[in-house]
């Protein structure tokens, strides 16, 4: 395992806050040696860089003079090279014999003090063609360059002090050590507490997690002031547990709703098999009156079986539809004959059926527009009319379903399409039999159908359901 493979391991073992730390006080190091070894080495030019050019220039005027001297050497003026040096730059000629025979500083520390304190790794920043010494508290330059003349050959020094105070620039050099040190220590405390107490929220949500139980979900994550991330994925969070709460709590109520449901068909045919046990199946007319009543109970059970069957895979997403193009005004036709066919204790009556073309399932939307006319059927009492009319409006088809029953209270009309709720009444036998599911499986079909519903229910006249269905030239 390799070395960056070794660290990634052990930072993944670190608290979120362990990190952020850490990647903060690292930004802030590498910042702050930035600037700091930018602001060394800007100090160091500084003093470095004039040294370089004065001693260059003073070289080049220097040799202006010797080129002029091979023409009339017999004019030579020791103290013409005076005024050719920059201020600052010492001037030391030297023989082949090391005999000093022109000097413009005889103060100057000497040629072999240069040598004796002469740097062997001077600052990368310095120039290669020039030598560096320490001098006591002093850093002095020195420039070589040949002259010969008549076969005799001298070497000239040109030496010129960068600084004499050296020993300031190695405390200003230890003191910027010290602030790196400094800063990353200081970036380890801030960091600390600030990803800490940037972090608290999350501690308090981790936490929270661990105390809301399946049974149990009240709590909710406090949510501050401030519109941050933080406080947005709070939020989002209560909403996804106020989602998580009411869909167990609508499972919850599903279960009971379906046990007792199926209770009850359960109590009739185990009421009517024990009159048949008790009575025998002597009295023929009391025997078929009780298999009566368990044939219809068995078909509720089934029903309503089917029904939550369909609704189950709706939940799960894997109740697949077939859309294609339809004839709409077919299928409302086909299904209206039928139900007049069978229906002989109410007025149905088909008002107007244009020509129309939908894209759907067939299945799903015969059921829906079943679904509809049923429920119709159930609360509207006998000798009542069940009237359907469509019209083309916009691109959209209206399909209305009428009828003239027990209507619905405006309090009810937000719960009709849930699940298990009905509207009972002593007056109507058929409307007791009913599960609460079919405007729930109506609803589902309507929506994967991009079909919207308006109801319009008046107590004791009737209620109208009035289908927006997008025909199919505008989908």
């Amino acid at each position: 395992m390799s070395v960056i493979e070794q660290i990634k391991r052990k930072l993944n073992g670190f608290e979120i806050s362990t990190k952020i730390t850490l990647g903060y006080s690292l930004c802030f190091f590498l910042l702050l040696f930035v600037i700091n070894a930018a602001m060394w080495i800007g100090v160091m030019s500084a003093l470095y860089s004039p040294a370089e050019k004065t001693i260059y220039y003073s070289m080049e005027k220097v040799k202006e003079i010797f080129d002029e001297l091979e023409e009339n050497y017999a004019e030579y003026d020791p103290n013409a090279f005076h005024g050719s040096l920059v201020t600052g730059v010492v001037l030391r000629v030297v023989n082949e014999h090391g005999e000093v025979f022109i000097d413009t500083d005889e103060n100057y520390p000497s040629i072999e003090q240069f040598y004796a304190g002469l740097l062997v790794n001077p600052p990368f920043f310095a120039d290669d063609e020039l030598e560096i010494a320490r001098l006591g508290s002093a850093l002095v330059y020195c420039g070589k360059m040949p002259y010969t003349h008549d076969n005799q050959t001298a070497t000239l020094y040109f030496f010129r002090t960068i600084t004499s105070e050296a020993a300031l620039l190695d405390d200003l050099a230890k003191l910027l050590l010290l602030l790196d040190i400094a800063g990353i220590f200081a970036a380890l405390l801030v960091g600390s507490f600030i990803s800490r107490k940037i972090l608290k929220p999350i501690k308090t949500m981790n936490d929270l997690a661990r105390e809301i139980a399946f049974e149990k979900m009240e709590g909710r994550i406090p949510i501050g002031t401030a519109d941050d991330e933080l406080n947005r994925l709070a939020a989002t969070l209560n909403q996804m547990l106020d989602r998580l709460q009411g869909s167990i709590k609508r499972q919850q109520k599903f279960v009971s709703d379906a046990s007792h449901e199926l209770r009850t068909p359960a109590t009739v045919i185990k009421g009517c098999i024990d009159l048949i046990e008790r009575y025998g199946t002597g009295d023929e007319a009391l025997l078929k009156e009780n298999l009566q009543y368990i044939a219809s109970e068995v078909k509720n059970m089934q029903d309503l079986l089917e029904n939550l069957l369909f609704l189950s895979r709706t939940d799960q997403n894997r109740q697949r539809l077939n859309k294609k193009i339809l004839d709409l005004d077919d299928i409302v036709g086909d299904v209206m004959k039928k139900m007049k066919n069978v229906l002989n204790t109410h007025r149905v009556e088909l008002v107007s059926n244009p020509p129309v073309k939908i894209f759907g399932d067939e299945t799903t939307i015969r059921q829906m527009i079943r679904i509809f006319l049923d429920n119709a059927q159930k609360y509207t009492p006998k000798g009542g009319s069940i009237r359907v009319a469509s019209i083309v409006v916009d691109g959209k088809i209206l399909l209305s379903i009428s009828d003239s029953g027990i209507g619905i209270a405006q309090d009810n009309l937000e719960k009709i399409f849930d699940r298990f709720f009905r509207i009972d009444s002593e007056d109507l036998v058929n409307a007791a039999n009913g599960s609460g599911l079919g405007l729930s499986i109506a609803k589902w079909i309507a929506d994967r159908h991009d079909i919207t519903i308006d109801v319009a229910s008046t107590l004791g006249e009737g209620t109208t359901f009035t289908l927006k269905i997008p025909v199919a030239e505008n989908i």
